[in-house]
């Protein structure tokens, strides 16, 4: 388990072809965790998404049993990642109403963010077929910390705080995954992102999106 986490058994004809077996089964367990839960939410999940997701399994299982060569396996399972939270956002955002002729529904954003998410994944993930990259290097388990904790950051004061504040402190938090973090530069693209949110959210896409906490 210690050669997984600090990259080692990757840099070896041998260990690279492990390292694909086993990340193809991780990409087929959660593919398949993703299909049995479209099946699940209320309203039926388009033929098309579900087909993606089949695709999906469907190059896991192909890396795993080495007909497909990953030639950059930062790139290639990066963008795997990438591609399953997109889709992972289609099933989740399934039940949410879309357009209602020109106006914005509550699904139609996280639909166009998803879509846009879907598409530059795919590129990454070709690309990480088609040219060579660095070996796999050891995991940096600050980086994960701080980023999934900016998520359950955003998830524990959206509601009770608002947009601006979440989204603000979410940035901060997620900002300093990075091993050199310039807080000056961080608070400045924080408070442009923040105002950019602010303003298409809740104008823009006309989501009703509170802004500030519920007592001011």
């Amino acid at each position: 388990m210690s050669d997984l986490a600090s990259g080692r058994w990757s840099r070896t004809p041998e260990g690279r072809r492990r390292y694909d077996f086993v990340a193809g089964l991780v990409i087929v367990v959660l593919g398949l965790i993703l299909l049995t839960s479209s099946f699940m939410v209320q309203n039926p999940v388009p033929l098309t998404v579900r087909g993606s997701v089949v695709i999906f399994i469907a190059v896991g299982v192909a890396v795993s049993a080495g007909w497909l060569t990953v030639l950059n396996q930062h790139d290639f399972y990066g963008g795997m990642s990438l591609l399953l939270l997109a889709l992972t956002a289609f099933v989740a955002s399934n039940d949410l109403p879309g357009m209602r002729g020109f106006a914005f529904g509550p699904g139609t954003a996280p639909r166009l963010f998803a879509l846009a998410l879907a598409l530059l994944s795919l590129i990454v993930v070709v690309g990480g077929l088609m040219t060579r990259g660095p070996q796999v290097t050891s995991y940096n388990i600050r980086s994960l910390i701080f980023i999934l904790g900016s998520i359950l950051v955003f998830a524990a004061t959206i509601r009770t705080l608002g947009l601006v504040i979440a989204s603000f402190t979410t940035i901060v938090v997620c900002a300093a995954a990075a091993d050199e973090v310039r807080w000056r530069e961080t608070v400045i693209w924080a408070a442009v992102l923040t105002a950019f949110c602010a303003l298409l959210f809740p104008y823009g896409l006309n989501l009703p999106f509170q802004l500030w906490p519920r007592y001011w």
